[in-house]
């Protein structure tokens, strides 16, 4: 299952000012998939978006279910210094074909 995880961050507790929170960013990118599959159920990571000046980012992730998410976010030390969101998502062609379904679309 496809989730998103919505994350921000204060200027104050930014990486790119606070050494401590850059270690963070750079451990969590040099975990191997294949732990992060085994340890949190996380299968893959599909795309890491971020904007620096907003202080935001976008992750999506296949995942088992949120509260994998949650702790791996809490063990990687990713939700110490990040008020964060995990919700479903879905592709574009996932919502076009559930509309299509819903109202009729599909046909002529």
């Amino acid at each position: 299952m496809l989730f998103g995880i919505y994350g921000s961050h204060t200027p104050e507790t930014c990486p790119i000012y606070v050494r401590k929170y850059a270690r963070v960013f750079v451990d969590i990118a040099g975990l191997d998939p294949a732990h992060i599959a085994e340890v949190y159920g996380i299968r893959r990571i599909e795309v890491q978006y971020h904007s620096a000046l907003e202080h935001t980012f976008l992750w999506v992730v296949d995942a088992d279910d949120p509260h994998s998410i949650e702790r791996f976010a809490i063990e990687t030390g990713l939700a110490s210094f990040n008020m964060l969101e995990i919700v479903p998502v879905h592709t574009f062609a996932e919502t076009v074909e559930r509309l299509k379904d819903a109202h009729q679309l599909g046909q002529g």
